[in-house]
């Protein structure tokens, strides 16, 4: 709605020049809309609707739809054409705007008045927002969990027993001089357990403590009640309800001065509510303790943001652990279920994903059947969805994910909505999805931002929410997410209900009375589709399978983005896309096909913001991509040689694979033009750095002075797929001076620097770098070190050190992930260097057996080191000395260390 009234806007501007009854036809569009809007917004608010506002907002909905791809046709035919036009095509273009005028005053007559039809049906059924005194009260689910006896919780003992070591470990609190106050905060995502193992917690450490206090904050939190909670459990008696906070707060602090307490704040949502509560916590020396639960990553560090703190992230149960407590709540044990229920309960516990509240919640509906039978239980985990939306037994999980799906802003619904198009288990490109975001209008500008900036910020909130997981991470960065099985089909459910996206496979179908509006193919047989199925509405269109729909494309009026994952069938040559010309409202566009057709000229596609084809085999380049005035992201093969004229291509932010060995001389030197420039991807498939050719020397010419010129460059990658390719000299680029000063990733894996360049010093924003150089003295390592936002770096020196290493304190401070290989030398690591370093990946080489002066040590001041794998070759004496050293840090056991032979 906010995107159709924006282009409402737009169509009222000077630019269309519209006749006068239709300007006045839109203002009313306009009013009428912007009030459905506001109550649209009130209404998803709402946890539950009865049938009629549901009714009445559906209807609203897809007449917003109808109504903006009007206004998309309506506009596009009256943008104006070339200015080179002969008069016989300018008259003809003008009699074809006259038509269009009076065809939109009759389509706006005809919207106006379904317009006035749903405004009167509100009034009359009176569908306003119910008060929150009107809102029945649900039971909380979780109390039945919260109340278990431990001896039936399974795979909480460990977890329990941890925290309590945290908060009681009398060795570790006796060497503080101070005993402050100390919070452990216990987050992760919606039925994972954090209520139950705080309860579990506080039950086995607070006889420990003078006063204790068990309080739940909630979604929509009454904090007079929770501080009232705390007050009257802390042994203060009792009191009338009091509207003061601050008088509250006062008694609290009262009671709680001069002693050990232990409180508990269960399932705190916002940071600002957690502010007022911690006011009422008194830091003495005492020892006292708070823990909190939170579904919300930012929350958990607000509340660990002033004390001494531990932040326990939950994960899943590990797959013995869920077998366990499966098997307990249906049968008593696993020994006592029948063996052909063992076989059948393998695919019921992959849906579970190891989430304690779904696996109880399913156990429990499969333990309510009369009669227990093989097929019911693979019935209900391929119909998840429908028992999700109709069994009353899944009423805790239903309630667990609706509470972290109404919290989200109304952007991050739709967005979260989005990932219902990923089938189960994939795992889904970051940079991708982002762009889908853009590209369907779910995200615009705010404030300064751009559209893809707001998106990565939406990505990153689901993420700190525990809504998607991270699936893959590249250069310390993540590059793919995943969605929890029982969380994809919540959202399949949601997206059901919303008709929101059509999913076509085996388990799913199309709604013969929904318009579809984005529609997902997951079928290797096209005959399966509806063959009166409309697909003039719907403006996403992904296929993962077969290539055969594509005879459906030419019936697309008004795409937006069309992604094909395709496999590759037996007797198809190629995907033919030369038909995509006609889709002018197409905004993104990928495809992996093994050969791909292209049209001669996609000049009509002025809305084309993603163009990712660097999976397909693609014979030829469309000539005139260079007119592509809204293209912001290219992706093309690494083979391809782009056509000249790459200069105008102002508005790119993204180019991925320039190759250039294959691009032409002019292209190179019009690759500075792109000033626009945020993401560059350098490949070479030829020899080019060590011909002595005077057309090689140039292109190296004109390749430094157009990255001379891209000074809004955030990522340059520079590599090759051609590993026969003699790894030549990065050395040219020491005159890249000065370099761009926002660049964040800087990855040279193609080629070495026989030094680290001086420049790297000036990349103060630099987070993740991957170079070679022949050597790596001393000076280079103080010259890295002091990079303050560096996250991620792969160092590899390629000849024998001539100097000791030593990582000194406080260098490399933000750094997470290294990295290093080198041949054996003596390498040290002090005391506060790379304190924040959890990943470290070393490699040490030798061409002789033995080496005297060598020595490694340190690694045991390596605090936050969570994994470690080092690889020693040819390693003899050496290589079991520096084992003995990694052996030295006490999480040894989760190191990995091998020996193989060296390659040469």
């Amino acid at each position: 709605m906010n995107s159709l009234l924006c282009k409402l806007a737009t169509l009222l501007g000077d630019e269309y020049k519209l006749l006068k009854g239709i300007r006045k036809e839109i203002r009313t569009l306009m009013d009428g809309l912007s009030s459905m809007n506001s109550l649209l917004q009130n209404l998803s608010e709402v946890n539950e609707l009865d049938v009629q506002k549901k009714e009445w907002r559906n209807k609203v909905r897809e007449l917003a739809y109808d109504i903006e791809d009007c206004i998309d046709i309506f506009m596009h035919q009256l943008h104006p054409g070339s200015g080179n036009a002969g008069l016989v095509r300018k008259i003809t273009r003008k009699i074809k705007k006259l038509r269009a005028r009076h065809k939109i005053a009759i389509q706006i007559q005809e919207l106006k008045s379904r317009v006035v039809e749903e405004s009167g049906r509100h009034d009359r059924y009176k569908l306003d927002v119910p008060s929150s005194s009107d809102r029945l009260m649900e039971i909380d689910p979780r109390l039945p969990a919260m109340y278990s006896e431990a001896t039936r919780l399974v795979g909480i003992e460990s977890r329990r027993d941890k925290i309590a070591h945290w908060l009681t470990d009398q060795d570790y609190w006796e060497c503080c001089q101070d005993k402050k106050l100390s919070v452990v905060s216990i987050v992760g995502f919606g039925g994972v357990g954090k209520t139950t193992l705080a309860k579990q917690v506080y039950y086995q450490i607070r006889d420990r403590f003078e006063c204790t206090a068990f309080v739940s904050v909630s979604q929509s939190p009454d904090v007079l009640r929770i501080l009232s909670d705390i007050l009257s459990q802390i042994g203060f008696g009792r009191m009338r309800k009091s509207n003061d906070l601050q008088k509250l707060i006062e008694n609290i602090r009262g009671c709680l001065s001069h002693k050990r307490y232990l409180v508990v704040v269960d399932d705190v949502w916002r940071i600002q509510i957690w502010n007022i509560i911690r006011c009422a916590f008194v830091q003495d020396n005492n020892g006292s303790r708070v823990i909190t639960t939170t579904r919300i990553e930012q929350v958990a560090a607000a509340c660990c943001s002033y004390c001494y703190n531990h932040i326990y992230k939950m994960k899943p149960l590990s797959d013995h652990d869920s077998r366990r407590l499966f098997f307990q709540r249906i049968f008593g044990s696993e020994d006592a279920c029948p063996e052909q229920y063992k076989i059948a309960s393998q695919q019921v516990l992959k849906k579970c994903g190891g989430v304690p509240l779904v696996i109880l919640s399913i156990a429990s509906l499969l333990a309510s059947q009369e009669h227990m039978h093989k097929e019911k239980w693979e019935s209900i985990q391929k119909s998840l969805v429908f028992e999700l939306e109709t069994n009353s037994t899944l009423g805790w999980m239903r309630h667990a994910l609706n509470l972290s799906y109404n919290d989200l802003s109304h952007s991050l619904k739709t967005c979260f909505l989005y990932l219902g198009i990923y089938p189960e288990d994939h795992k889904i490109e970051k940079v991708n999805l982002l762009r889908r975001w853009v590209a369907e209008g779910f995200v615009s500008h705010k404030h300064d931002l751009s559209p893809e900036d707001v998106a990565e910020s939406y990505f990153n909130e689901l993420m700190n929410r525990n809504l998607i997981q991270p699936a893959g991470f590249e250069y310390g960065e993540l590059t793919y997410c995943q969605v929890h099985d029982v969380m994809l089909d919540f959202i399949l459910s949601k997206s059901t209900e919303e008709n929101f996206i059509a999913i076509i496979d085996e388990q799913y179908s199309i709604k013969r009375t929904a318009t579809v509006r984005r529609l997902c193919i997951r079928l290797r047989n096209a005959q399966l589709v509806p063959a009166n199925m409309s697909f003039s509405q719907i403006r996403s269109f992904t296929i993962f399978g077969h290539l055969d729909y594509m005879a459906y494309l030419p019936r697309f009026q008004v795409l937006r983005v069309l992604d094909l994952h395709c496999e590759k069938i037996d007797g198809i040559e190629f995907l033919d896309l030369s038909a995509i010309c006609k889709l002018y409202q197409l905004r993104y566009l990928r495809t992996n096909s093994h050969q791909l057709k292209l049209p001669k000229q996609i000049r009509e596609l002025k809305n084309l913001e993603t163009m990712d084809i660097r999976d397909a085999n693609v014979h030829t380049i469309p000539s005139d991509i260079a007119y592509l005035k809204s293209l912001q992201h290219l992706n093309v093969p690494v083979d391809a040689k782009l056509p000249n004229g790459i200069g105008k291509m102002v508005t790119l932010r993204a180019l991925g694979f320039f190759n250039v060995a294959e691009n032409s001389v002019d292209n190179i030197r019009d690759l500075g033009e792109l000033t626009n420039l945020r993401e560059l991807d350098l490949i070479w498939t030829k020899q080019v750095v060590k011909a002595d050719g005077p057309c090689e020397k140039l292109k190296l010419s004109f390749l430094m002075d157009s990255l001379h010129k891209l000074r809004n460059l955030r990522s340059l990658y520079v590599s090759t797929i051609d590993t026969k390719l003699i790894s030549p000299t990065c050395d040219f680029f020491f005159g890249w001076f000065p370099p761009p000063r926002n660049l964040q990733r800087l990855c040279l894996s193609f080629c070495s620097f026989s030094k680290v360049p001086d420049w790297i010093s000036q990349l103060d924003k630099l987070t993740s770098l991957k170079i070679k150089v022949d050597e790596f003295p001393g000076h280079a390592v103080r010259l890295l070190g002091e990079l303050p936002c560096l996250v991620y770096l792969d160092l590899s020196a390629t000849e024998d050190p001539k100097h000791d290493l030593t990582f000194y304190s406080s260098a490399y401070p933000s750094l997470r992930e290294f990295g290093f290989a080198y041949t054996f030398s003596s390498v040290t690591f002090e005391p506060g260097a790379m304190a924040k370093l959890q990943v470290l990946h070393l490699s040490f080489f030798t061409r002789r057996q033995q080496q005297e002066g060598v020595s490694l040590s340190g690694i045991e001041h390596l605090l936050n080191l969570e994994k470690l794998t080092a690889r020693l070759y040819n390693h003899g004496d050496i290589g079991v000395s520096f084992r003995n050293v990694i052996l030295r840090h006490p999480r040894n056991q989760s190191f990995n260390i091998l020996f193989p032979r060296c390659p040469y």
